[in-house]
């Protein structure tokens, strides 16, 4: 028998928590998949009408069961966060669990710093934070306020930059 690749498991949960998400986003957001992958699984563009408005990222985690208990659980490397954190963008790490055909989602604003010592760390995901549940114009809300806050910063270091140049 001529031995072929295998579709493993992993590949199937990924794509099936891929298609999860953008089912569950706003008809008219968009969802890119980088064609690189360093911890960005998705690049969701928010439209304000039918005008692209805002970016955000997204990492990815599946399993086929979820955990018991009020937190889902997702495994993430310390580089991983360290890349995800440095971001400009807001990132949303979201964890799927295919038998409950759920996801369940945190900002990694709100993911406590974890030890630098160590190649993992576990994430405690709120239960209650449900992708089929999301208020998405609060997300929208929320990143367009960060958005703007950058935006701003920004125009204060280019002034500080031209009053050292003189």
């Amino acid at each position: 028998m001529v031995k072929k690749p295998v579709r493993d498991r992993n590949r199937v949960l990924e794509r099936n928590s891929r298609v999860f998400f953008e089912n569950n986003i706003p008809q008219n957001w968009t969802l890119t998949i980088p064609s690189e992958d360093y911890g960005v699984d998705l690049i969701i563009n928010v439209f304000e009408d039918q005008h692209p408005a805002y970016d955000f990222d997204v990492q990815l985690k599946a399993s086929e069961k979820s955990v018991k208990g009020d937190f889902e659980k997702a495994k993430l490397k310390i580089s991983t966060y360290n890349y995800l954190k440095s971001r400009l963008h807001v990132v949303m790490l979201v964890k799927y669990c295919e038998e409950e055909q759920e996801g369940y989602w945190i900002l990694m604003s709100e993911i406590p710093t974890p030890n630098q010592n160590q190649k993992t760390f576990t994430i405690n995901i709120p239960k209650n934070n449900k992708i089929t549940e999301i208020d998405w114009e609060t997300v929208k809300s929320y990143i367009k306020e960060i958005v703007d806050f950058k935006l701003c910063a920004g125009e204060k270091i280019k002034e500080k930059i031209k009053q050292r140049r003189g």
